[in-house]
C-alpha cells in the first residue's frame, strides 16, 4: 500500500469518479514533483490511467529542472509525448554539463527520440566541458551518436581553456578528435601562451609538436618566448627556441627577451638565449645594456656570459664605461676587475673624464682606486710600448 504523499496522489488520480487531471493547468503537478526529486509521484502523473502528464510540457521545462537520473529517464521514456532533449538547442544538456552529470548527459545524448545536440549552443557546451576538466563528458560530447561536438568550435575554445588549467589529456582529446579536431594553432596560437604563463611544460610540447597545425613558438613576435622568460620557465624557452617548426628567435624584440632574463637575474636562461641554435640573442644589443644591468646588480655569471659571446659579445667599454661606473658605485669588486680585464673591448678606467676614480675615492675605497691606478698605469706603458714599436 503506497503511503504518505505518494498514496494521496495515486488515489487522486485513481479515484472512481472524477479522477485527478495528471496534466491539469499544463503539466505543473509534473514540474513541481520533478522539482522536489519525487520519482514515484512523476512516474503516477505520467502513467496515469487517463489523462496522463505530458513530460514535453510547459516547453520541456522538467527536462531542464530535472537533477535525478532516474526522473531524466522517465521523461526521456515516458509512453506518450515523451520530453524532448534537443528542445531549445538542447538546453537540458547543456546544464547537465554545468552541473558535470555524465550519467544524464549520456541519456540525453542516447534518447530514443529527438536526442539533444552535442555541438548545440554554437560549441559552448564543449567549452563548458572544458571549464570544468570534466574528461568524460568532453569524450561523450566529442562522439555522440548524433551531431557531436566539433572540437574546432568557437575558435577553439575549448582547447584554450583545457591548455590554461594543464589538463594535458583534454588537450590531447581535443587534438585527435575524429572530426573537426582542434588546431593547436588557433587564435594566433593562444594555447600556447595560456600553457607558457602557466607553466605547462608538457602541454606546451603537445601543442609544438601537433601533427598538423601545430603552435607557432615564433607567433606575435616572440611573446610566448617573453611570456616564458618573466615566468622563469627555462624548459619552456628550451622548447621555443627548438622548436622544429618556427622556432622562437632569441633575438626578437630588439633583444628585449634578454634584457628581461638578465634584469631578472635568471642565468641558465641568459646562456640559453646567447646560445640558441639560429637566431641567437646578441649580448650587445641596445648599445650594451644587458651589460650594464648585470654589472650593477652584481650578476658575475651572467656578465661573464655577455662579456664571452660566441657572437655580438657585449663591449665592457659600452656607453663609454657606464657598466664600470656602476659597478663601482655599488663597490662589486669582481665586476670590475672582470670590465677592466675583458680580452676584447675592456673598460677604460679613466672613463667618462676620470669620473670612475673620482668616484672611488670619494667613497674612501683604497682597493678600489688601487685597482682602477694599476689598469691605468697598465693600459699607458701598454699604449707606449706600441707607439715605440710603431715609432722604431
Amino acid at each position: 500500500m503506497i503511503q504518505g504523499l505518494d498514496g494521496i496522489v495515486h488515489m487522486l488520480l485513481h479515484a472512481p469518479q472524477h479522477a485527478a487531471h495528471g496534466n491539469r493547468r499544463d503539466g505543473l503537478a509534473l514540474v513541481m514533483a520533478v522539482l522536489e526529486g519525487r520519482s514515484k509521484i512523476v512516474q503516477m502523473l505520467l502513467e496515469a490511467p487517463e489523462h496522463a502528464a505530458r513530460a514535453d510540457s510547459r516547453d520541456n521545462q522538467a527536462l531542464v529542472i530535472a537533477v535525478s537520473s532516474e526522473i531524466v529517464h522517465m521523461l526521456l521514456h515516458a509512453p506518450e509525448h515523451a520530453a524532448r532533449a534537443d528542445f531549445r538547442d538542447s538546453q537540458a544538456l547543456t546544464l547537465a554539463v554545468n552541473a558535470g552529470s555524465s550519467e544524464i548527459v549520456h541519456m540525453l545524448l542516447h534518447a530514443p527520440q529527438h536526442a539533444a545536440c552535442a555541438d548545440g549552443w554554437r560549441g559552448l557546451t564543449l567549452v563548458s566541458a572544458a571549464l570544468n576538466s570534466n574528461g568524460e563528458i568532453m569524450h561523450q560530447l566529442l562522439h555522440a551518436p548524433h551531431n557531436a561536438a566539433r572540437a574546432d568550435s568557437q575558435g577553439g575554445q575549448a582547447l584554450l581553456e583545457a591548455a590554461r588549467w594543464g589538463q594535458e589529456g583534454l588537450v590531447r582529446m581535443l587534438l585527435d578528435a575524429p572530426q573537426h579536431a582542434a588546431q593547436a594553432d588557433c587564435q594566433d596560437s593562444e594555447a600556447l601562451m595560456l600553457a607558457t604563463k602557466e607553466g605547462h611544460t608538457k602541454i606546451v610540447a603537445i601543442l609544438l609538436d601537433a601533427p598538423q597545425h601545430a603552435a607557432h613558438a615564433d607567433c606575435r613576435n616572440g611573446k610566448a618566448l617573453l611570456i616564458a622568460v618573466e615566468g622563469g620557465h627555462a624548459e619552456i624557452v628550451r622548447l621555443l627556441l627548438h622548436a622544429t617548426r618556427q622556432a622562437a628567435r632569441a633575438d626578437c624584440r630588439n633583444g628585449q627577451v634578454l634584457l628581461n632574463a638578465v634584469d631578472a637575474g635568471r642565468t641558465e636562461i641568459v646562456r640559453m638565449l646567447l646560445e640558441a641554435p639560429e637566431h641567437a640573442a646578441h649580448a650587445d644589443c641596445q648599445n650594451g645594456r644587458a651589460l650594464v644591468t648585470a654589472a650593477f646588480a652584481g650578476q658575475a655569471e651572467i656578465l661573464r656570459l655577455l662579456l664571452s659571446a660566441p657572437k655580438h659579445a657585449a663591449h665592457a667599454d659600452c656607453q663609454d664605461g657606464q657598466a664600470l661606473v656602476d659597478a663601482v658605485e655599488v663597490g662589486h669588486k669582481y665586476i670590475v676587475r672582470m670590465l677592466l680585464d675583458a680580452p676584447k673591448h675592456a673598460a677604460a678606467p679613466d672613463c667618462q673624464g676620470r669620473r670612475v676614480l673620482d668616484l672611488a675615492q670619494l667613497l674612501g675605497d683604497s682597493e678600489m682606486v688601487d685597482m682602477l691606478r694599476a689598469a691605468q698605469s697598465w693600459r699607458t706603458s701598454a699604449l707606449g710600448r706600441l707607439l715605440s714599436c710603431i715609432q722604431g
